[in-house]
Order: structure tokens, then C-alpha cells, then sequence
């Protein structure tokens, strides 16, 4: 059994500052988190548990600096399912995050 989950995309929308929720399946320690090119700002993650549920910020350990692009990072979310990822600043246009669960 790979501990790994399926790439999945999450998008934050041109002038937004959230990505839609994020299902990854299943209950997961960390995620691998690959980021684009950001407007200035901090990422943090979001989590709920249910999809439809309501967001809150995951503590304040895994949030990092915007970045110009090709920056891959693994954030701990302790066995949650569906997320977000947030930025503080709103973005100059639409962003694509790419996201998967992993267990260890």
C-alpha cells in the first residue's frame, strides 16, 4: 500500500486568497505541497472535518513565505482530510497548487 495519495490540484482564483476545498481522500499526516509563482504574502493551511464544513487555520507552524515558483514543501496536518491552502495577500492572477496526502 503506497503512503502516498493522488496529485490533486487546488486553484486560488485571480484576486482571491483562498484555494476551493481540497479533498484528499483520506485522513493524512502530511501533505506535499508544490507552489507556483505567488503575489506577495504567507500560505497557511486551512482544515475541516468535512467538506462542507467549516475552515479554520491549522496552528501557525507550517506557514511559509510567497515564492517566484518551482518550490516544493511537506507541511504536517496531523490526519486531516479536506483543506485549503491561504494566502495573506490576494493573488494577481489565478494560482494552481498541487497537493498530496502522505502517510509515514
Amino acid at each position: 500500500m503506497s503512503i502516498y495519495g493522488e496529485w490533486l490540484t487546488g486553484t486560488i482564483a485571480s484576486g482571491g486568497t483562498s484555494t476551493d476545498a481540497i479533498n484528499l481522500g483520506k485522513d493524512y499526516e502530511f501533505i506535499q505541497v508544490i507552489l507556483p509563482t505567488l503575489t506577495a504574502g504567507t500560505l497557511k493551511v486551512q482544515v475541516s472535518a468535512t467538506f462542507g464544513g467549516t475552515y479554520q487555520d491549522l496552528g501557525s507552524g507550517i506557514t511559509t513565505a510567497s515564492t517566484t515558483g518551482a518550490y516544493s514543501d511537506v507541511w504536517k496536518i496531523g490526519g486531516y482530510q479536506f483543506i485549503k491552502i491561504v494566502s495573506s495577500g490576494e493573488q494577481a492572477g489565478a494560482r494552481s497548487i498541487s497537493v498530496r496526502g502522505m502517510r509515514v
